[in-house]
């Protein structure tokens, strides 16, 4: 295990015992509501979640672990091969067909989580040919009716916004919270956490309104400042405030301002000189174009005017209110990972503290 390694997994884990108690608690209970897990880019919800469940007593759960992240699902054949996993012959061979037996494996196999739900290659062919994602969801739903007999099943889904365009004879997205319904407020069988970094995918999941009273939100953000201290005290790093004043709370950057070998003022200028080339190329870029941002049905488009407008409201704040910013303008600096929107408290901030001081450093030489 190498430097950056080591500490990817101590960082980004460090003083999580709130989110990890409140997360145990939810386990404790008989499952009854989607538990959406979101939060700024790096913030480290998937080593988190992970951690967890490497935890859990092996005799009563039963963890599957499906990550989407960098996946390109664009129709149904893609997104029923991310749910399953064919399992190897020699486990195969032990195996008997229909999801009774196959659950009474993934019940031998609880000793880790499982990137998908094991199945026989024939039936996902099936599968695949019918195209149908009723049989999918009926063939799941028995088969977590099963494994909850006698152990807990937990289903994660990792990056779920991935899906969340996909036309299955309608949005999949849809009919995958229908099924999580099932699971969990109808059925009481399965826990089921979602988690996503997209922000505007969990204001859009916060306001569906088939959700309402089905769903929990538990943010993973980055850390505050006396936390960053205690854990940049914790490998004797020496210029705390410094860092602090640069890199605020967000693991992914603490991580590699903990790796690097130069003199932190040369990185804190290099990385700040990166994020501040990377607004210039966008505001620069807005002088040529004017890209379009979909709001119900009609197209809007975003003006350079107004995105500087919604910088400078980071000039003397780290965060301000979603009221405040003109939604075209706030959906692009969204997506281009510049904002992030916190739906459930309506607060909406920088991505991270390095992007926060490039955005005061352009903001001095913008005429």
């Amino acid at each position: 295990m190498n430097a950056t390694e080591k500490f990817e997994h101590s960082i980004e884990f460090f003083n999580r015992e709130r989110e990890k108690e409140e997360i145990l608690s939810i386990l404790r209970q008989e499952p009854r509501e989607i538990n959406f897990i979101y939060g700024p880019i790096n913030s480290g919800k998937t080593t988190l979640i992970q951690k967890l469940i490497d935890d859990l007593p092996k005799d009563k759960y039963v963890v599957f672990y499906i990550n989407l992240r960098g996946k390109l699902i664009k129709e149904y054949g893609g997104f029923v091969r991310v749910l399953f996993k064919v399992k190897r012959k020699e486990i195969s061979e032990k195996v008997i067909e229909k999801g009774e037996k196959l659950a009474k494996k993934a019940l031998v196999l609880a000793g880790r989580y499982l990137s998908g739900i094991p199945i026989e290659k024939d039936m996902l062919d099936g599968f695949l040919e019918t195209k149908s994602s009723e049989d999918v969801f009926e063939f799941l739903e028995e088969y977590f009716l099963k494994i909850s007999e006698t152990k807990i099943p937990i289903l994660i889904i990792d990056e779920l916004q991935v899906i969340g365009d996909l036309e299955i004879n309608g949005k999949a997205i849809y009919k995958l919270f229908n099924f999580f319904i099932r699971l969990t407020k109808e059925l009481h069988i399965c826990h089921v956490f979602a988690l996503s970094s997209d922000s505007l995918f969990i204001e859009r999941v916060y306001a569906e309104a088939m959700l309402e009273g089905r769903t929990n939100y538990l943010l993973v953000d980055d850390f505050d400042k006396e936390t960053a201290r205690k854990f940049l005290e914790k490998y004797n790093f020496g210029d705390t405030d410094i860092a602090i004043q640069y890199f605020g709370g967000k693991p992914g950057d603490l991580i590699k301002l903990l790796a690097q070998n130069k003199d932190i003022t040369i990185f804190m200028k290099e990385t700040t000189d990166e994020k501040k080339r990377f607004l210039i190329d966008m505001l620069d870029e807005l002088l040529y174009v004017k890209p379009k941002i979909e709001i119900g049905k009609e197209k809007i488009p975003v003006e350079r005017h107004k995105i500087i407008d919604v910088l400078k409201k980071f000039k003397d704040k780290e965060e301000t209110e979603d009221v405040e910013i003109s939604r075209p303008e706030k959906i692009y600096l969204v997506n281009r990972n510049i904002l992030f929107v916190n739906s459930k408290s309506g607060i909406i901030k920088p991505q991270s503290k390095i992007i926060l001081t490039a955005i005061r450093e352009i903001l001095k030489e913008i005429k």
